[in-house]
């Protein structure tokens, strides 16, 4: 885990692709669900050296942040933890958003 005093918090995220068991992805619970977005927790991010052991003891995978739905403008990316198939969440098109509205 990141350390709480040297990270910052983030509100309002957004996640598309997949679901949140309030840790981690995970895969979608219910397949007849039309939930496009899932609105995250409160958030804490915190920068580690590329040197630096990853914080997460299962896997994670790099999502790319958005400042919009229609993804013109990507801001940045973050390792999130994740459980299942890193490839499965590429090709799902995971994404965070800054903004859960066009």
């Amino acid at each position: 885990m990141i350390p709480r005093e040297t990270a910052i918090q983030v509100e309002g995220l957004w996640l598309q692709g997949c679901d949140f068991d309030g840790k981690r992805m995970i895969d979608v619970r219910d397949q007849g669900s039309t939930k496009e977005l899932v609105n995250l927790p409160v958030c804490y991010l915190g920068w580690i050296s590329q040197n630096d052991k990853e914080p997460y003891s299962e896997g994670v995978v790099s999502t790319p942040i958005y400042h919009t739905l229609n993804r013109e403008k990507m801001l940045c990316s973050l390792n999130l933890p994740n459980i299942g198939d890193e490839a499965s969440r590429v090709i799902g098109g995971v994404a965070l958003f800054l903004n859960g509205s066009e």
